[in-house]
């Protein structure tokens, strides 16, 4: 079926885009001297998150409004159960005290705030707009707060969770941004891509668009965050793991879903209330007793986790067949 070829295209594009991205955003960041907890909530979670980004807005503008509404709410529970049961199943993840009083509040406000944009049938460009100035001032908070002398002072474990060199004063700044405008426009056409096959796969099975948007789209675009987040784990670089599925899950939200609705407004059924936004929301609170009971996600909360995922997709999947 071509529609399985331009998914298959589109995933090969965005993995090789994506590690490419991840990569080059690591080197320029290091070498500014950036803090690494700052790589993994922002720089390189925001970069995982251009193939959401992408698919997101393609699909808003080309009427595809499901595809856009699911690839968010898909991965955003993707990352929690997906990437996060993954890397806590390769090794248990210690949770940095930042995470329990900064990030993870936040996210479930995010999160709070996605529920009520939802709750009137559309995502309008006010909306979206109010999403990204809030993105902005998340990010300028983030460097602002790392870039105090306390927090430089605080000790850190050395970055090795991404594939940067070791010897980053000799990263050449002028060669590595057109690699990064390179990949980010590799992440565009393979989301295209990605799209595309969707749309005609849905056509093809008869599922909805949103289901294929929450399922098939949101795992292939979560696919840069379960490469970092597992490269992360195998290193022990425990802040870059949960980093990047917290800082995914924050820019998805504010970044994806704003910056989509933003271009053009994204009706969202309310059907979804019955259960893929509670999905949602769980997914953001059954971080609180994660983290918060032993300060760690083991194996055993990372097979629960899968699980969840699991049971998740195949609900998905039924309740948007025809």
């Amino acid at each position: 079926m071509l529609a399985v070829v331009w998914l298959v295209i589109g995933l090969v594009l965005l993995v090789a885009a994506g590690d490419r991205l991840v990569t080059s955003a690591g080197r320029l960041a290091l070498r500014l001297g950036m803090s690494t907890v700052v790589i993994g909530a922002t720089v390189v979670a925001f970069g995982t998150s251009m193939p959401e980004f992408t698919v997101s807005l393609l699909s808003a503008l080309s009427g595809s409004e499901g595809v856009a509404a699911g690839n968010v709410i898909g991965s955003n529970i993707a990352n929690v159960l997906l990437v996060l049961g993954i890397a806590s199943i390769i090794t248990p993840l210690a949770i940095h005290r930042r995470m329990l009083r900064f990030d993870v509040p936040i996210l479930l406000a995010v999160t709070a705030w996605a529920l009520v944009v939802f709750a009137d049938g559309e995502v309008s460009r006010i909306e979206g707009i109010a999403s990204v100035v809030m993105l902005l001032v998340f990010s300028v908070v983030q460097l602002k707060w790392f870039s105090s002398p306390e927090v430089q002072a605080e000790p850190e474990p050395e970055f090795e969770g991404l594939p940067v060199p070791e010897e980053t004063e000799h990263v050449n700044v002028a060669a590595e941004v057109p690699i990064l405008a390179v990949a980010i426009g590799a992440l565009a056409f393979g989301s295209w891509l990605f799209v595309r096959g969707a749309s005609e796969l849905a056509e093809a099975v008869g599922i909805s668009d949103f289901a294929i948007g929450a399922t098939v789209v949101a795992v292939g675009t979560s696919l840069p965050e379960v490469v970092t987040s597992a490269i992360a784990a195998f290193k022990k670089e425990d802040d870059i793991a949960i980093g990047n599925v917290v800082g995914s899950n924050l820019f998805n939200v504010l970044g994806v879903l704003g910056g989509a609705a933003a271009a053009s407004p994204i009706a969202v059924s309310q059907d979804l209330y019955a259960f893929e936004l509670p999905v949602l929301a769980v997914s953001a609170l059954i971080l609180v007793p994660l983290m918060w009971r032993r300060a760690h996600i083991g194996r055993i909360e990372g097979v629960l986790l899968l699980a969840g995922f699991v049971a998740f997709t195949a609900l998905t999947l039924i309740r948007g067949g025809s």
